[in-house]
């Protein structure tokens, strides 16, 4: 056995897992990070596509000006550069009549802002822009409530579409502004997902300043932009990070507290491990299942997925210039411009050849997709493209690639397990990931939240 090489083990090398590595060896500690896949990032990452060989994220990861452990997490690991943030909120939107707008919301103080954007944004009818006040009630108690006052946002038994029709939300105004909202923070249409969660969404937002909302797109591929620049960062300081390193974690013989880590042939003696797995892979960690997870690991399997589904587009020619829309009321709810991004000049970012367009479009919550083939998704993403933007049809689809995440995040439909905290009744062991009651939806800001947190508490003990 290989004792005391290592202060921390941390399982799973995504957002969770590098930012409580990162952190820990900015305390002094020296973590071993292990990856069962080859490459570093879990559900945030990058690979060769077999079909084309271009290099394609594994779905489209979007950051908000609000995630405030997420930017210190790049700043810490020297990788704050590698996202583009724009100053307040501001999206062009296509309706599903091909009618372009855009919503901007001018440097107010929150949530004038957001009124300010609303009412002047053309895509609206009076009685439309006017119903965003009766917003203003909602968004004052779900602040509060974040800020741990009594009040309740929202009820948890119900879903964000009732929440918006009990506080006034016009159609047009839910299909345009709180729909798409819904679907990207909580990857499930509004009338699925529980409204908790998505007032959390909205207190953090449109809480702080106009830069809450803003939106920041990474302009690297996602291992390029954080994974690799953490890896770095952990080594420079002593730590290890292994990929393609399967681990099962060692207990004693009651299960009551952590005694080693096995990755492959070698055994690693250690008394402190972070669990930065997904959900779905956490009851398969251990060697036996201790007593005391018996509750955790159950919730971990009744927890239901909601899916991603990606489709990337390469065109002869660029067919617009923002670096993304809204296509609100459709099957991809999304399109990201990646040429716009910047990404193809970093490091062959799902490389497009001199001249040639990428875009990337984006259905959340996409349980329909699934099961439908590439050539049936390609073709009708292609189909909503053209649709929404009638001056791409001059360009000439040169090739189209798909990314099925079906695990992409946890379901927040009401009923759903609750969330387990990060501290658990095995000593030594502490959970990390976007799943852990932080309070938030799947999201990275969530995951890096849990990391940090994780890395103080195997501090502390």
């Amino acid at each position: 056995m290989d004792v005391n090489r290592f202060d921390v083990v941390v399982i799973g090398a995504g957002f969770a897992g590098l930012s409580a590595a990162a952190r820990l060896a900015s305390r002094g500690a020296r973590p071993l990070v292990v990856e069962a896949r080859s490459r570093l990032g879990g559900r945030a990452t990058a690979f060769a596509d077999r079909e084309t060989g271009a290099l394609v994220d594994n779905g489209q990861h979007v950051l908000l000006g609000c995630y405030r452990e997420t930017f210190a997490f790049l700043r810490e690991i020297g990788a704050a550069d590698n996202v583009r943030l724009d100053r307040q909120l501001a999206v062009t939107m296509i309706d599903r009549e091909g009618r372009k707008s855009r919503l901007s919301c001018p440097p107010l103080p929150p949530p004038l802002h957001l009124l300010a954007g609303v009412l002047e944004w053309s895509a609206l009818s009076w009685r439309d822009r006017l119903s965003i006040a009766a917003m203003a009630t909602p968004l004052k108690n779900a602040r509060r409530e974040l800020a741990g006052g009594p009040v309740k946002a929202a009820s948890a038994d119900e879903t964000v579409e009732q929440w918006l029709v009990r506080n006034g939300q016009t159609p047009r105004l839910r299909e345009m502004l709180w729909h798409p909202l819904a679907l990207a923070a909580l990857n499930q249409p509004a009338e699925r997902a529980a409204a908790p969660p998505f007032a959390r969404v909205l207190a953090e937002m449109f809480g702080g300043d106009a830069e809450g909302a803003a939106i920041a797109l990474p302009i690297a591929p996602l291992h390029a932009m954080y994974a690799e620049p953490a890896r770095a960062h952990i080594e420079r300081r002593g730590g290890e990070v292994r990929a393609g390193a399967a681990a099962t974690v060692v207990t004693d013989v009651d299960g009551g507290a952590v005694t080693a880590v096995r990755v492959g042939s070698d055994t690693i003696g250690t008394a402190r491990v972070v669990s930065a797995v997904p959900w779905f892979a956490f009851g398969d960690l251990f060697d036996r299942e201790p007593p005391s997870l018996r509750a955790t690991i159950d919730r971990t399997r009744r927890m239901a997925p909601s899916p991603i589904v990606s489709v990337n587009l390469w065109f002869d020619r660029p067919i617009f210039d923002e670096p993304f829309i809204g296509l609100p009321g459709r099957a991809m709810q999304w399109a990201f411009n990646k040429s716009a991004e910047g990404g193809d000049a970093h490091g062959g970012h799902e490389a497009a050849a001199p001249g040639e367009a990428h875009v990337s479009l984006v259905s959340s919550g996409a349980d329909a997709m699934l099961a439908r083939t590439n050539e049936d998704l390609i073709r009708a993403a292609h189909d909503e493209l053209l649709h929404a933007l009638p001056a791409s049809r001059a360009a000439r689809l040169l090739r189209g690639t798909v990314v099925r995440e079906p695990r992409a995040t946890f379901s927040l439909a009401p009923g759903q397990p609750p969330r387990p905290p990060a501290e658990t009744g095995v000593k030594g062991l502490v959970l990390a990931g976007d799943w852990i009651d932080t309070g938030l939806p799947a999201t990275i800001e969530s995951a890096v939240r849990s990391g940090h947190h994780a890395a103080e508490l195997s501090i502390a003990h």
